[in-house]
């Protein structure tokens, strides 16, 4: 029972937070962008600011995150799926996020601001 619920919490998909790609999408002052990557695996040429809190800092930083709308960027969904979850536990509203490895061809929804 203990295996299933970490299995749980790492691997299932949350269906309530749509894919969304940032380069698509018209973030405004309501939306934060939180990016969950490594440092050494940041792209250079992003065309917005992005808070930059590894999953392993999370837990530590959460608290410079602004209580706004937040938009995730992580590299897998293994980080997108813990990401994602601490950040609704500690009450943050997450209204989408992109995986690095993938550009949400077939998921994407526009934005509603």
């Amino acid at each position: 029972m203990i295996l299933g619920y970490f299995y749980y919490k790492s691997y299932m998909a949350i269906k309530s937070v749509p894919c969304i790609d940032v380069n698509r999408s018209q973030l405004d002052d309501h939306h934060v962008v939180v990016d969950f990557r490594d440092y050494n695996n940041l792209s250079e040429n992003q065309a917005f600011q992005a808070i930059v809190i590894p999953i392993p800092y999370l837990k530590r930083f959460y608290h410079e995150i602004p209580r706004k709308h937040v938009y995730v960027i992580a590299s897998n969904k293994l980080e997108k799926n813990i990401g994602i979850r601490f950040l609704q536990k500690h009450g943050f509203q997450v209204t989408g996020y992109s995986l690095a490895e993938c550009a949400c061809h077939n998921n994407t929804r526009d934005m509603v601001m």
